[in-house]
Order: C-alpha cells, then sequence, then structure tokens
C-alpha cells in the first residue's frame, strides 16, 4: 500500500521539526491527496494505476509543489 507508506514518511519529516521539513511533510500530503482526487489510484483503493506509478505521480506532484514554493518565497 504506497499511501500508507507515503504518508508514514511525511509523519516521520513532521517529526524533525524544521521549517524545511514541515514544509515537505505537507507537500507530500497535499500531493498524495491531489493524486487521489484526480484518480491516480492502486487498485486497493478503486484505481488501476501500479504501485509504481502511484508512487512517481505523487513524487512529480510534490517536487512541483516544493518548487513552486520555493519561487513564492523568494
Amino acid at each position: 500500500n504506497p499511501m500508507a507508506m507515503i504518508l508514514a514518511c511525511a509523519a516521520l519529516l513532521k517529526q524533525i521539526e524544521s521549517t524545511e521539513t514541515d514544509l515537505a511533510a505537507r507537500a507530500i500530503r497535499e500531493a498524495l491527496m491531489e493524486a487521489v482526487h484526480d484518480g491516480v489510484r492502486t487498485p486497493d483503493i478503486g484505481g488501476h494505476a501500479s504501485t509504481s506509478e502511484f508512487t512517481n505521480d505523487v513524487i512529480a506532484r510534490t517536487q512541483r509543489k516544493l518548487d513552486i514554493w520555493a519561487t513564492l518565497g523568494s
């Protein structure tokens, strides 16, 4: 279940308690929820994406968020 693994990683980042890791955790959580909302889902949650497809989509969305936020913050 990649969704649980990804959310667990975000929770671990949040525990570090720094601005950078808080932002990364937020980006991961938001990217994951957006992917699911947009229909990128593995079979266990009613979709057809493979574990790799789902994970790669979340990674790409997370990176885009962090890039945009970095631009807006500078």
